[in-house]
């Protein structure tokens, strides 16, 4: 007979096995299946992570480069590693040690978009833009730098 211990190493391997998580991601939903074993959830990960079969640094660095596929705001992609459990400091110096330039991916995502805009009066056009670059999480300091 499988222990508790097995079983949930199994269920996480085979989570981690279909896509990457952060531990928080993996926690979560491993606690879902065995919400009467937090204790040995965290043991499990911490021996996963001790193996490197659970990394959340790599596991950002890859959700970082899978997210500026396209041009991506500071604010989402700090928001979208929050959403999966990552610490905010490390994804801070990940972005700078992958020389992310949010002002680079923002006239990337300003150039495109400015084409497809119908809008003939300036005022509006222009709200257009700020509206749709806001929505890609640029910080408005970029935004304002990439419309002047």
């Amino acid at each position: 007979m499988r222990s508790m211990h097995d079983k949930i190493w199994e269920s996480a391997l085979k989570s981690i096995q279909v896509r990457q998580m952060s531990r928080s991601d993996l926690k979560r939903k491993l606690i879902t299946k065995f919400a009467d074993e937090t204790a040995e959830i965290d043991l499990v990960l911490d021996e996963m992570e001790r193996v490197q079969l659970l990394n959340d640094k790599r596991y950002a660095e890859q959700l970082i480069n899978h997210l500026t596929q396209r041009p991506i705001g500071r604010l989402k992609l700090m928001n979208e590693a929050r959403k999966r459990g990552l610490d905010s400091d490390m994804v801070q110096g990940l972005l700078v040690d992958l020389d992310y330039n949010e002002e680079s991916m923002a006239k990337q995502a300003f150039e495109v978009k400015e084409k497809t805009i119908s809008e003939d009066d300036p005022r509006k056009r222009k709200q257009k833009l700020m509206m749709f670059m806001r929505g890609r999480g640029f910080t408005n300091a970029v935004i304002y730098s990439v419309l002047k």
